[in-house]
């Protein structure tokens, strides 16, 4: 089974969004067995909160389900019973690598699964108020992604 925790800021924008539209790749391929999504944030600021009304509006819109879901901050077990803790920006890195350095050997950015788009970094539409981009940005790096961890 693959574990994989997505991380943002805040656990109310672009992590829940990639969690969701991974969680609707992996169920559409009928492979909920296989894999363990989740979604957590580098601060606690909204802890139990659902997730920015932007985000669930566009998930709804591309009919991808995005409940149940209560955004909570990234811990030291979480870290250890997920296999890959995928990131947003550079950041989310440093916070995480800062604190649970132990984990550094899980912690990837998820625009290296999306290189093709030329960012670096997935830009937080919470500042750039952008959802769209940043649902494009996360498809294509968690299609990719999906593929990759399809093969084991």
């Amino acid at each position: 089974m693959v574990k994989i925790v997505f991380v943002c800021l805040g656990n109310i924008c672009r992590s829940p969004m990639a969690e969701f539209i991974m969680k609707d790749l992996i169920s559409k391929a009928n492979l909920n067995d296989k894999f363990t999504i989740c979604s957590a944030g580098t601060a606690g600021y909204h802890d139990g909160e659902d997730m920015h009304y932007k985000t669930k509006s566009l998930l709804k819109d591309k009919d991808i389900i995005s409940e149940p879901f209560y955004s909570k901050k990234l811990t030291e077990k979480i870290c250890k019973e997920n296999d890959y803790i995928i990131v947003m920006d550079n950041a989310n890195f440093k916070d995480v690598v800062k604190n649970f350095p132990d984990f550094k050997h899980k912690i990837q950015k998820i625009t290296s699964y999306a290189v093709e788009l030329g960012y670096d970094e997935v830009p937080d539409p919470w500042y750039s108020g952008n959802f769209e981009e940043t649902y494009n940005i996360l498809s294509i790096a968690c299609l990719n992604l999906f593929h990759i961890f399809n093969k084991y």
